[in-house]
């Protein structure tokens, strides 16, 4: 029985001092504690589709920011942290070392309070995923903004540079509906957890739809240290399903167009599946995310005056490989 549908939003795009990856944090904690939306419409967090974010800070400057969605039945809580200089903290197979002045970012189940995010059990309670990398370090791609959206249960966060339009995005949340309510294919709530990045090595590939390697969005990437990740934790554990390294890659392979429409030159909206890339077993179907045509990413797709959801791609200047988040 598939679950309920999620509503996707766009909180909006914020601008920082290029490079700067405290300042990344701050840009991502303003919007995530907005009061509107990118297109003016009220925000609260804590209701909707509207996540209720905190943030750390040491002596002034910002070091990790921390949130919940409003739905969140066994408590999981996300987390975006990092600092310039050398932090020790846990990393997540197969990332198998720190890095400094990158972004990293994990998730915890059955959260208690926060602690500190370079403890081993940031939210109290044992059941923290560890970190992977979520973009290459502010000092090799300057990166300047940083764009989000939102749904009931799952985040989108892009960083962007505006001199060259690389970006790179993370996913993470109840993604994932696995079709089955089945203990060993859902948790208790019927969901599949899932995180994914870029990581620290690659850009985005443009043409990623056709690739389950490294610079993959949405399902796929590699066992290799620093490049890109995707995976789900294994129900009722905080291990990723297939065990360490574990990758979750898109059940199959196409090259999308900007010609890429129905007959009737409506808009395509592909669901995407996912496997499990060691066992090639069946993991669930992305919950209201969509492969469509080419497109820009932080636009609006829309119906007349009718929103129905927003692009994620891999450029800021070029119409590539998108997905479509359906509102």
């Amino acid at each position: 029985m598939a679950l309920s549908a999620l509503n996707w939003r766009y909180v909006g795009v914020r601008t920082f001092t290029a490079g700067s990856l405290p300042l990344s944090h701050d840009a991502l904690y303003d919007l995530g504690t907005a009061a509107t939306y990118a297109d003016g419409s009220a925000r609260t967090p804590g209701t909707g589709s509207a996540w209720t974010w905190n943030r750390e800070q040491s002596a002034g400057t910002t070091v990790a920011i921390y949130g919940a969605p409003p739905v969140n039945a066994l408590s999981f809580r996300y987390i975006i942290a990092g600092t310039v200089g050398a932090s020790t903290y846990t990393f997540l197979n197969p990332d198998n070392a720190t890095t400094t002045n990158t972004p990293v970012f994990g998730m915890n189940r059955a959260s208690g309070a926060y602690t500190t995010w370079t403890s081993a059990t940031p939210f109290t309670n044992a059941g923290f995923s560890g970190y992977w990398r979520a973009a290459r370090p502010f000092g090799t791609i300057l990166y300047d903004s940083v764009a989000m959206w939102e749904c009931q249960e799952a985040i989108v966060v892009q960083y962007g540079q505006a001199s060259s339009s690389l970006t790179a995005v993370m996913c993470m949340g109840a993604l994932v509906d696995p079709l089955s309510t089945a203990s060993a294919n859902a948790e208790t709530d019927g969901r599949l957890y899932m995180m994914q990045s870029t990581g620290s090595v690659s850009n985005i590939n443009t043409a990623w739809a056709n690739a389950n390697t490294d610079g993959s969005l949405f399902g796929g990437g590699t066992t290799t240290a620093g490049q890109g990740h995707c995976g789900v934790f294994a129900p009722g554990t905080n291990v990723m399903i297939g065990g360490a390294g574990a990758q979750t890659h898109r059940f199959w392979l196409c090259q999308p167009t900007t010609a890429f429409t129905a007959i009737n030159g409506d808009i395509v909206r592909l669901p995407i599946c996912l496997f499990n890339a060691i066992t090639s077993q069946f993991t669930g179907q992305l919950r209201q995310v969509y492969l469509t045509r080419d497109a820009a990413p932080r636009l609006t797709y829309q119906n007349g005056a009718t929103v129905l959801g927003y692009t994620v791609s891999s450029t800021l200047a070029s119409s590539f490989d998108a997905v479509i988040l359906a509102y």
